[in-house]
């Protein structure tokens, strides 16, 4: 049977490849004692992690696929288990992923043939009551959009039965991993890079006559060329103002004069650093549009030279509200601020930090390691990526802080 001995000798080949972890072990170990820490300062005995990104930080799975709006007999039950008092990370899933597990993850994995809803959770409540990790507090992931509404309360409702106080922990397991290691800053690097590839190369290749759909595809090529990954939020070419920045990249013939904007992130190993520039088309830009971006540029400077480890975030944001007042802008500008950086999965990529200038009540200060965007935002919209270290901030991009012209590097 030829046939029947090519698939297994193919299948013998998966079995031999060699894992490919975006960390070393010892990266993983230490996000595992952190996160353990963490669960005995807020009393949690268990944690159930079902956030993708959350996953990924703790032992590197990755998948393109969570079930997060499959088929109601196909529910999104797959999930990572720790315990407080143990070194083991178990996750679950089912068994077509054993390789993409085996290649992508550090963790211990517990598989099933089940797809049926309540096998599969049967199975959880099984294993985790083998293992003496159910009946005390329990903690999971209430603001992940993975599993979605129903598939949540049916687990919580097996872990009370099992005996098992659930609460939310979603801030401590977000919280946790706010601070990045040298090796996650170096991935942000890395990001920031392919990210300003893309943009380079679309400005090469921007164009009047193009659509938008065609502007955006320069972008994303630029990018995958420089080692980029897909990102977790679309990555918008649109011609317009900050009000179209959500939109997706359209079928609208770029014409000469236009004002396009580029909203990108870069990605590598899931790590994202968030980069954007404004292009005219056809013609050098206006003496406004300089004037316009060189009032947005000198924001980063500001911010970076006052988020010093320890300052409070409103202090930062009041001198940048300061300096929108004295730029005769303010009330003009659209939401100017920044938030957390780090991994991230579809649909969205945005973790629990954030600020914005103008607010009064943020109580937070900036930390050594923190990474954040920070989006200055008149009209159209420049922003880049911000690493928090002992003497202040640093942008990453190489490109300058201004409007570019279309077709020059």
């Amino acid at each position: 049977m030829p046939l029947r001995s090519f698939v297994e000798g193919a299948y013998r080949d998966l079995d031999e490849r060699t894992p490919q972890l975006a960390f070393a072990e010892e990266e993983y170990a230490d996000r595992l004692m952190r996160l353990r820490k963490a669960m005995a300062d807020a009393s949690i005995d268990t944690v159930v992690l079902t956030a993708p990104d959350s996953m990924c930080w703790l032992h590197g799975y990755q998948s393109r696929w969570y079930r997060a709006h499959s088929p109601t007999d196909w529910p999104p039950l797959q999930c990572t288990v720790v315990n407080v008092n143990s070194d083991r990370v178990i996750h679950f899933d089912v068994k077509h992923h054993a390789h993409l597990l085996r290649l992508k993850s550090v963790a211990e994995p517990r598989l099933t043939d089940a797809e049926d809803g309540e096998d599969y959770l049967a199975f959880i409540v099984a294993e985790l009551r083998a293992l003496g990790w159910l009946g005390t507090s329990l903690g999971m992931e209430f603001h992940s959009h993975v599993p979605n509404r129903a598939v949540s309360l049916r687990m919580s409702e097996a872990f009370e039965a099992a005996g098992c106080t659930v609460t939310d922990v979603t801030r401590v397991l977000r919280e946790v991993r706010r601070v990045k290691s040298p090796a996650e800053l170096a991935r942000i690097e890395e990001a920031a890079a392919a990210c300003d590839a893309g943009l380079l190369a679309l400005q090469r290749g921007l164009r009047a006559g193009m659509t938008e759909l065609d502007a955006w595809g320069i972008l994303v090529e630029g990018m995958a060329r420089a080692g980029g990954e897909p990102a977790a939020l679309h990555e918008s070419v649109v011609v317009g103002p900050i009000e179209l920045g959500h939109a997706y990249s359209s079928r609208r013939i770029i014409q000469d004069g236009d004002v396009v904007c580029a909203d990108p992130s870069g990605v590598v190993d899931r790590y994202h650093a968030n980069i954007e520039r404004y292009f005219v088309v056809g013609r050098e830009p206006s003496e406004e549009l300089r004037n316009l971006a060189a009032i947005e540029a000198e924001a980063f400077g500001i911010l970076c030279a006052a988020a010093t480890p320890g300052t409070p975030v409103a202090s930062v944001s009041a001198l940048l509200e300061e300096y929108l007042r004295e730029s005769g802008l303010w009330g003009l500008h659209n939401w100017n601020g920044g938030y957390e950086l780090g991994i991230a999965f579809p649909p969205d990529w945005v973790g629990e930090w954030h600020f914005h200038v103008g607010e009064k009540a943020n109580d937070a200060v900036f930390v050594e390691g923190m990474v954040t965007n920070y989006e200055s935002i008149i009209l159209y919209p420049m922003t880049d990526t911000i690493v928090i270290g002992p003497q202040g901030g640093r942008t990453l991009s190489s490109l300058p802080l201004d409007v570019l012209r279309a077709g020059e590097q």
